[in-house]
């Protein structure tokens, strides 16, 4: 039988797999089969949460800026005691 020297493997030269990606991946992949799991057994409670989720973005891609524009250039001052007062702006980037 032939054997290949560069095709030998020793056991220094194998690389040790790495702690964090099979667990994190793993560990991922569970959550997602339990979500999947719990989607398909509730469909009402995951729709209502995905619902609320899309709801909640959609404030806050429509509020944030509008409070930004409504707060734009207005000078907010607080008194600290002991240290002053504190002035406060917002402007935009």
């Amino acid at each position: 039988m032939t054997q290949y020297a560069h095709l030998r493997r020793d056991a220094s030269a194998r690389k040790p797999p790495t702690a964090t990606d099979p667990i994190g991946g793993g560990i991922l992949f569970v959550l997602a089969a339990i979500g999947l799991l719990l989607a398909t057994s509730y469909p009402l409670y995951a729709a209502a949460i995905v619902g609320t989720l899309v709801a909640g973005a959609a404030i806050l891609r429509i509020g944030v800026p509008a409070l930004a524009r409504e707060l734009h250039g207005r000078v907010t001052e607080l008194k600290v005691p002991g240290i002053g007062t504190v002035q406060i702006r917002v402007s935009g980037r």
